[in-house]
C-alpha cells in the first residue's frame, strides 16, 4: 500500500457530508475514492455511512437501495431526494420534517403561516457579531478561534475606572 493510498483511505473514512450540499460532498468523495483502491461494495458502505443520516435512511426505506447496487445508483438517488427536498422548501417556504406513520415515514411540509402585518425581525440575525472574535456569521458559542479571557478585560476596566475616580492617569 502506497503512502498516497493510505492518505486517501484516511481522508475517505473521515469524510462527512454534514450540512453541505451532496454535490460538494460527492466531488470530494470521488477524488479520494479513486486513490483509495476500495472496491464498489466498500465504497457504497462508506458513502451510506458518510452522507447525512436522514438521507441515508430515506435511501434505504423509500429508495429501496441495497449494498449490492452501484455507487452511481446510490449517488443519483440521493441527489434526486436532496433536490426534491430543496425544491419543496423553496416552493413552500417551509421546513421538512419526517413523521412516523406506522412503518412508513412520510414527508410532511410544515408551511409557515405568516402574518402579513408582522415585523420581519429575523433579517437582523444575519448581522450579529461573535463576542469572541468580532466576526459576523456565527456566535461566540460556535466560534472556532481560541476563547478570549473576558475577566481580564473587566479587571482592566475596573482598575482604570478606579484610577480615574482617584484623579490618577
Amino acid at each position: 500500500m502506497t503512502e498516497t493510498q493510505t492518505h486517501a483511505i484516511d481522508k475517505l473514512t473521515k469524510l462527512k457530508q454534514g450540512n453541505r450540499l451532496l454535490e460538494d460532498f460527492w466531488s470530494e468523495f470521488v477524488t479520494w475514492k479513486e486513490l483509495s483502491g476500495y472496491n464498489e461494495v466498500a465504497l457504497v458502505g462508506l458513502f451510506k455511512k458518510e452522507i447525512h443520516p436522514a438521507l441515508a435512511r430515506k435511501l434505504v426505506e423509500i429508495g429501496q437501495l441495497r449494498n449490492s447496487d452501484s455507487l452511481d445508483e446510490w449517488y443519483e438517488k440521493a441527489l434526486s431526494f436532496e433536490r426534491s427536498r430543496r425544491d419543496a422548501i423553496e416552493e413552500f417556504g417551509g421546513r421538512k420534517m419526517m413523521e412516523n406513520s406506522g412503518d412508513v415515514r412520510k414527508l410532511v411540509l410544515d408551511v409557515l403561516r405568516r402574518d402579513p402585518n408582522a415585523m420581519d425581525v429575523d433579517r437582523c440575525r444575519e448581522t450579529r457579531r461573535c463576542y469572541n472574535c468580532g466576526e459576523t456569521g456565527h456566535l461566540a458559542a460556535r466560534c472556532s478561534k481560541p476563547r478570549k479571557e473576558r475577566r481580564e478585560e473587566v479587571r482592566i476596566t475596573e482598575n482604570t475606572m478606579e484610577d480615574f475616580s482617584l484623579g490618577r492617569e
